[in-house]
């Protein structure tokens, strides 16, 4: 199986595993998916994951972790040349979707 097909394979079965409940499932198939999508060196890729990625986090309530997803998700989009994009578009809407981040007290 080409590397390109496994990532592929391990971000579906990411969101599957999301979709059935198991975030825990699902965030170990996505951490592979990105380490792949990494050593690919491919942005597009990884900005997907990272998104995914951000959503598991969400749907968790582990919204500091889902901010710092979709953070790296932009940003690997930009770097990619997808600034503007369908793909940039719906990963900054998903991070607009967060609940505000709370500030600490000193």
């Amino acid at each position: 199986m080409s590397s390109l097909k496994k990532l592929g394979m391990l971000n579906r079965e990411g969101m599957r595993a999301c979709n059935e409940g198991r975030p825990g499932d699902a965030l170990f198939q996505l951490t592979q998916a990105d380490s792949l999508a990494r050593s690919l060196n491919s942005p597009l890729h990884e900005a997907k994951v990272r998104n995914n990625m951000g959503l598991v986090y969400q749907v968790s309530g582990k919204y500091e972790e889902a901010r710092v997803s979709y953070r790296i998700a932009a940003s690997r989009a930009v770097e990619g040349g997808a600034e503007g994009t369908g793909l940039h578009r719906v990963i900054m809407t998903n991070l607009g979707s967060l609940p505000a981040a709370r500030s600490r007290a000193v």
